[in-house]
C-alpha cells in the first residue's frame, strides 16, 4: 500500500480559521482601541474583587503588585475573543455611521 506524504499531512493538520476579510487600517486602530478599552474595564473589575485581600502584601508594594497582576489577568481576559465587548462597541459604531 501507497502512502502519498501530502495527503497523510492534510489529514493530521489543525483546521484553519477561515479567512477573514481585510479591513482597513482605521478599522484595526479601532478594534485594537476596544480591545483596550475591555482591558481596562476587566483591570477595574479584578481590582474591586481583590480590594479586601492582602495576597500580595499591604503597602505601597502591596498596592504596586495588585495593580499589575490586575492588568495582566484583564489583557489576558480581553484578547479574543474576550467577553465581546470590544464587538458589541464596533457593531454599535457601524450601526450608527451607517
Amino acid at each position: 500500500m501507497k502512502i502519498d506524504l501530502q495527503t497523510a499531512m492534510m489529514k493530521t493538520a489543525a483546521p484553519t480559521k477561515p479567512q477573514q476579510p481585510a479591513v482597513t487600517e482605521e478599522e484595526q486602530r479601532l478594534r485594537e482601541k476596544c480591545r483596550e478599552f475591555e482591558a481596562i474595564l476587566l483591570q477595574k473589575m479584578v481590582e474591586a474583587m481583590q480590594t479586601d485581600t492582602n495576597l500580595f502584601g499591604q503597602g505601597v508594594q502591596g498596592e504596586f503588585f495588585g495593580g499589575m497582576f490586575a492588568e495582566i489577568i484583564a489583557k489576558e481576559l480581553a484578547e479574543d475573543p474576550g467577553l465581546g465587548l470590544a464587538e458589541n462597541i464596533i457593531r454599535s459604531l457601524r450601526e450608527q455611521n451607517s
